[in-house]
């Protein structure tokens, strides 16, 4: 299975995709794409090294749009057909401690290199050829907002987790992103991060008059914070057991 983590910026989706995949990884063998083209903590608060971004391998962003579709294929599958993350050459993945394989597309770091299109097109790509055992499932850890639905990454994806936060707009966007996604026929869930339960109760309220589903809550941590804050590797107090009980919720465990 492939799951897109989405919400707006500074919801936690970074956060909730370690979660989610320091759990997972006990029945699945998981991968973690990072396919956010700015923030750059992933890597430190999974535990696992830097890996080359995938954009590299591939020539870097300005031969993306160049080869196309089925040259990138061609270049990161062995038989030129359907792409195994497993078959990528070891600079471009990384593992966590707990096996958890990072991969990351690209990042936009200097000024006036453009904008992150071609790294949107490069995760689509990604996703659509991707070639999955009945073990493995993939989360990505997509850039902020929606721009990634204009360019159309979903559709290489089985399902949409959204992360909203204590805000009118998260919730907001997520109901943009359920409304989007629904003729694609995806699964839609969403998890609320950081909320006390006070705050809880009314995101729930507000999110139920929206016609929104929620699948889950994950409260506000605060070794979580600390830990983010010191840009270390991920330390979770309730979090962890608030994200198993989703992760059960929505039929992953």
């Amino acid at each position: 299975m492939k799951i897109m983590i989405c919400g707006k910026g500074g919801t936690g989706k970074s956060v909730i995709s370690v979660l989610a995949a320091r759990i997972l990884s006990r029945k699945y063998s998981v991968y973690l794409i990072d396919s956010d083209e700015s923030n750059t903590l992933l890597p430190d608060i999974l535990g696992a090294p830097r890996p080359k971004p995938l954009v590299e391998y591939l020539g870097g962003r300005g031969s993306i749009f160049k080869s196309g579709e089925i040259d990138i294929v061609r270049a990161l599958s062995k038989a030129g057909r359907g792409i195994a993350l497993k078959d990528l050459p070891s600079e471009y993945v990384s593992k966590s401690p707990e096996g958890i394989r990072l991969v990351i597309i690209g990042k936009v770091r200097n000024f006036g290199e453009g904008c992150a299109c071609p790294l949107n097109y490069l995760t689509r790509t990604l996703l659509k050829n991707l070639v999955l055992n009945k073990d493995e499932i993939v989360l990505v850890d997509t850039d902020a907002g929606i721009e990634h639905i204009g360019r159309r990454v979903e559709e290489g994806t089985d399902a949409i987790l959204a992360v909203a936060d204590p805000t009118a707009e998260s919730l907001k966007l997520a109901k943009t992103l359920k409304d989007q996604f629904k003729p694609l026929n995806r699964k839609f869930w969403l998890v609320l991060n950081k909320a006390t339960p006070e705050v809880a109760s009314i995101m729930i309220e507000k999110a139920g008059k929206m016609g929104l589903e929620v699948n889950g809550i994950v409260g506000f941590d605060e070794k979580i914070f600390k830990s983010c804050l010191e840009g270390k590797v991920l330390r979770a107090g309730k979090s962890m057991l608030q994200m198993e009980n989703l992760l059960k919720a929505i039929n992953l465990l």
